[in-house]
This record gives C-alpha cells, structure tokens and sequence, in this order.
C-alpha cells in the first residue's frame, strides 16, 4: 500500500472519492464506529454526486459525530494505491459543540487523546492522523493568553507547586527581559512548552556570555516522538541567538536518563557532573 500527501487543490476535485475529517472535542480525538463493525475510524465518507469535497466534509462530520458548531480546515489532498488509486481530501476539525447523534450507519462516538487499537482502517489512519498533527502544530511564544493552559502543563512538570504559585511564576516570565516561553499548540490543545532564559552568570561548560539556558521543556506523553521537543529547542536557540548569545546551555536531575537521552539527541553536550548538596542551619 502507497499513501501520498498533495498540496490542497492538487488533485482535482472530480477524481476525489472521500473526505476525511480529524476532529477534535474538548482535547480529545474524536472516533467513530459503524453499526455493522465493532473497530474505530476517523470520522469521513464518500464524495456525492453534485456535492463539493468541502460539503462532502460538513455532510460527513455532522452525520457520523453530531457536530453543530465547528471549524473546518483543508489540511491536504492524498492518495491511497493497492489494487488501485483512491484520492480524497484531509481536514481537520475543531469542534464546539456536539449534538445528538443523527440516525445513520453510526453505532457510536469515541472520544479520547490517542489512536484506539482496534482501527478499521489500521495501515491507513495512523497515517491520517499524523499528517493532521503535524500541519496544525504551532509554536507560538507565550502571552498572558496563554497563562492557564501553560500554568497547568507546568503542574506536570514541576507538580510540587500549587496552580497558583506556577501561574505567578509564569506571570513572572513575562515580565522578565531575560526570559520567555513558547508554547507548542496542535489545534486548540497546548501540548507542550519550553521556558528559556538569558544568564550572565558561568554556565558549566560554557566558554562564552551571555549564555541561553533552557529552564524547563515539557511535551505531553501523547505527543511525545514526534519532534515536538526538538522544535521548541530550536525556537529557543534562535531567541537565544536574537539576544546575542552563541550557547545554549541546560541540566538535569542526575537519575534522569530520558531528558539525558534527549538532550545529546537535539545536540547537547555533557560539560560536567556535579553534586547538590543543602543543609537546614536553623
């Protein structure tokens, strides 16, 4: 089997069979499955007559979820090669609001973060889903928008704080000339961060000031292998640079083998190891 991705309006309308259509609902993907199956599938259907791709998505979307209020986006055109080619069209849908399931071939909504395991469609739809990520991801640097959904993800990195102390600290990041975040989103969802910082002070390893130095960096279990964190690292390192830095330093926990792994992956180098020791003098 061969899947291809193309520029929308490449493939031209007429020859398209289906329309595809990942949605989202509060967070989570939105699956379906048929009366007649007991596997999952993204949401889509075939093109009728008469109809436009783009209609051909809105029929589907609302007919196979119950999708009142959403929207809609062209992500790409594809095509799917066994015996013979298929063509259709990928979209990606943010839904507002769900309503009743329509009388049709739907036995049922699946709502949940990641691909079930059971797929009607298992050599084909991971696929899908992956190029809808991958178009709708966005690394945008943070704002006071943005400060509750980065406040929580910061809870899973650093869950000693309350909400509170993290949205603080976070509104201190803001108001720092000497710090910032950027935030990874895919759709409506924020997936991951990275807090980044400008020090003056030496740096372990570094020969040079100042030095860019990353504060934390955090991707969602579920979004994880997927260059999502090397992504934030390099929208850092050109933060850094922007300020006149030319290293990027970092650390970890020494037990942390997984962020150590990752580190060398994106290019970091070990410069040292060193003990942390503290006493209470009181």
């Amino acid at each position: 089997m061969d899947i291809r991705f193309y520029p929308v309006g490449d493939v031209d309308e007429n020859e398209m069979r289906y329309a595809v259509i990942a949605a989202q609902y509060g967070g989570e993907w939105v699956f379906v499955r048929q009366k007649t199956r007991s596997t999952w599938e993204i949401p889509g259907g075939r093109k009728e007559q008469g109809e436009s791709i783009f209609q051909t998505a809105r029929r589907e979307l609302y007919e196979e979820t119950g999708a009142l209020d959403y929207e809609l986006r062209e992500i790409c055109d594809y095509s799917v090669t066994r015996d013979d080619t298929s063509y259709g069209r990928l979209f990606y849908a943010y839904i507002r609001r769900l309503g009743t399931l329509p009388e049709s071939e739907i036995a049922e909504v699946l709502l949940q973060e990641e691909l079930p395991l059971e797929l009607t469609y298992p050599k084909i739809q991971p696929f899908l889903l992956k190029k809808v990520k991958e178009t709708i991801l966005d690394i945008v640097e943070a704002t006071e928008e943005d400060l509750e959904p980065w406040a929580r993800l910061g809870l899973l990195l650093w869950p000693d704080h309350t909400f509170h102390e993290m949205y603080e600290i976070f509104v201190g990041i803001l108001e720092s000339k000497r710090e910032t975040a950027f935030l990874c989103w895919v759709g409506q969802e924020c997936v991951g961060f990275i807090d980044v910082s400008i020090r003056v002070d030496y740096v372990e390893g570094s020969d040079s000031s100042p030095v860019g130095f990353v504060e934390g960096i955090y991707v969602k279990d579920i979004y994880r292998k997927q260059g999502i964190a090397q992504r934030l690292v390099a929208r850092g390192e050109k933060w850094a640079q922007s300020q006149g830095c030319t290293q990027m330093g970092s650390d970890i926990e020494q037990h942390n083998t997984v962020s150590y792994d990752f580190h060398t992956k994106v290019g970091f180098q070990e410069a040292n190891r060193i003990i942390c020791f503290i006493k209470d003098i009181d």
